[in-house]
């Protein structure tokens, strides 16, 4: 399966295609994954525990994991998967 990973953050911006052997995966199988096989910047978003640095959301295909499943939201392949901070204006 090959996803899109965006990282968008303060020092950085990627868009990279990462395939990843996965059957059938959620969201949580993807960040395990990363953390153990693949180093970037989306490191920098996520805590061992697959939580979340504070102001950091993810996004699948444009949309909050928080309006989806959350961790165990699937992923298929072709998915775009955004590390992104929060920012606020006016």
């Amino acid at each position: 399966m090959t996803i899109i990973l965006n990282v968008f953050g303060k020092e950085f911006v990627s868009k990279r295609p990462i395939t990843l052997d996965l059957e059938s995966p959620t969201l949580r199988d993807v960040f395990v994954t990363l953390q153990m096989d693949h180093e970037g910047p989306w490191n920098r978003f996520l805590k061992k525990d697959l939580s979340l640095h504070e102001g950091c959301i993810v996004l699948v295909n444009g949309r909050s994991i928080a309006s989806l499943e959350k961790l165990d939201t699937v992923i298929h392949d072709g998915d775009e998967i955004t590390f992104t901070v929060l920012v606020a204006g006016g």
